[in-house]
């Protein structure tokens, strides 16, 4: 197996709206990986008449306050995007949650996931959930690895009631004075 590059910096950008197609065609990428995953019979991983993909929320986070649509640069190149916003999967007071986050296949080896949740929760300081689909075991397996490389603090992880979210929760809280 070829060695993975070494990748100097990993850094996070806000997207502003007129550069919103950089991750609308992310998106595309995004969801096709993520298709896998999806049982035949469901919604979860389909295709429009056209041959796309759609995220209802896209617009969305370039409307709504408190919405945040991120890519992430690896070397300063183009490596993923993440969308944060403040919907809490077990309908509790956050500051942030992770709502979808994206690396191209090509960075994964290199551990570009790992540093920019690293930079993403150090950027966002507060009480954050990471949902997790329950269809989704190596997001579950990335986001334990990443939390615990993050942050000082416990995880704390609960299952989703079935109706509001399907799957797994870690719960954590970034920020100074509850790390310290």
């Amino acid at each position: 197996m070829k060695k993975p590059a070494v990748i100097e910096s990993v850094a996070l950008a806000e997207v502003a709206l007129a550069q919103s197609s950089t991750v609308v065609n992310l998106m595309q990428l995004y969801l096709h990986d993520f298709s896998e995953f999806a049982d035949i019979g469901t919604n979860h991983g389909e295709v429009t008449s056209d041959g796309r993909f759609v995220y209802d929320y896209l617009d969305s986070y370039w409307l709504e306050a408190g919405r945040i649509p991120l890519v992430i640069q690896a070397d300063g190149r183009l490596a993923g995007f993440a969308l944060v916003n403040r919907w809490s999967a077990l309908d509790r007071p956050l500051d942030q949650s992770v709502a979808e986050f994206f690396i191209l296949r090509k960075y994964r080896r290199a551990k570009v996931g790992l540093r920019a949740a690293k930079v993403l929760f150090e950027r966002l300081p507060g009480r954050w959930e990471v949902p997790v689909a329950s269809y989704n075991e190596p997001a579950l397996s990335f986001w334990r690895r990443a939390i615990l490389a993050a942050i000082d603090g416990t995880i704390e992880e609960h299952a989703g009631d079935g109706r509001r979210w399907v799957g797994t929760v870690l719960c954590f809280d970034t920020r100074p004075e509850r790390l310290g």
